[in-house]
């Protein structure tokens, strides 16, 4: 079975379309290498953060493949200060617009002194969409 990734992405902002809270250098999000983007939550999680939008991750599909399923993965930590902050909405980016089919996990996020990657959606979830190789390859296709 062919697969494309794990890329990361080259693009990344914040989208004040969902929650209330920026996230502030999102750029650190196109590497792993313990530079965060962070949003700063009140202590009672009563705002959500805004989305972080992550593009153009370069994939190179060829166009004769059939798209099975879609696999995210965010790599996740917490402050030692923060609440228990979760997933608000994990969605998946078609065409530059955030979708409508929501991959959030109720789990706390790892942390204060530890991070992990979190898996969303799976080899067989297209996330409520149907996909082409072209559009997985499109610059504006992201999470």
């Amino acid at each position: 079975m062919p697969s494309s990734g794990p890329n990361s992405p080259s693009t990344v902002v914040n989208d004040a379309s969902i929650g209330v809270v920026a996230w502030i250098n999102t750029a650190n999000v196109t590497v792993s290498d313990d530079a965060r983007a962070t949003a700063v939550l009140d202590n009672l999680g009563s705002d959500p953060s805004n989305y972080i939008k992550a593009t153009n991750f370069g994939f190179t599909l060829p166009g004769a493949i059939i798209i099975n399923g879609i696999v995210v993965e965010w790599e996740k930590s917490k402050t030692l200060l923060a609440t228990d902050p979760n997933d608000n909405a994990v969605r998946i980016v078609k065409a530059g617009s955030i979708g409508a089919t929501d991959k959030s996990i109720a789990d706390s996020w790892p942390g204060p002194a530890s991070e992990a990657y979190i898996t969303h959606g799976s080899s067989s979830d297209l996330w409520g969409e149907t996909w082409t190789p072209a559009q997985i390859n499109e610059s504006d296709f992201g999470c």
